[in-house]
């Protein structure tokens, strides 16, 4: 399965996306948004990738691929029955930048959290000091929950989604769609 948004495609992860995925999560500039910034072992990158995303549904996640490189990823993860968790990793590529590639990840995967699998609410975490990432999820709707030393959490309600201006003009704009599925 796959969400068209726009011009791209966020492409489910299949096992042959384990090396790119790989490569864009150890990216420097990737590291820098994570709560830990050592570089994965490529060993425990394949545990994770074949106990998360082969051997079970404990993660969604969603790649955007341009010349057998991946550009950015959202994924859903800690999943309920009406919630989960937010994650977005991008390359901070020239490409990635031309094509708006956040605006669209996050449109993709917001559409797919709430229209396709129906849930309530999102959380999502972001590190105090990533300031593009605080400002996005004001800009979505999402209301701050508290913070800790780590992180700031913010939820994303279905109704806020569905009445923020911000994620309406998105949605007009990018036409996010199911493609390929079953």
């Amino acid at each position: 399965m796959s969400i068209r948004v726009g011009n791209i495609v966020l492409q489910r992860f299949k096992s042959q996306h384990a090396d790119m995925l790989y490569s864009l999560i150890n990216r420097h500039e990737v590291r820098m948004g994570m709560s830990n910034s050592d570089k994965i072992p490529y060993e425990s990158h394949l545990n994770w990738v074949r106990e998360n995303l082969i051997e079970s549904s404990k993660v969604h996640l969603f790649m955007v691929i341009s010349n057998e490189e991946a550009l950015g990823v959202a994924l859903i993860k800690n999943l309920t029955d009406d919630s989960a968790e937010l994650g977005m990793m991008v390359a901070d590529t020239i490409e990635a930048k031309k094509m708006l590639l956040t605006s669209k990840l996050l449109t993709g995967i917001l559409f797919y959290v709430f229209h396709q699998m129906r849930f309530r609410k999102l959380d999502i975490r972001i590190l105090p000091g990533n300031e593009n990432s605080l400002r996005t999820a004001k800009k979505i709707g999402a209301e701050l929950q508290g913070q800790d030393e780590t992180y700031q959490y913010f939820l994303l309600t279905e109704t806020k989604y569905k009445s923020y201006p911000l994620n309406k003009l998105l949605n007009t704009r990018y036409k996010p769609a199911i493609i390929n599925y079953g």
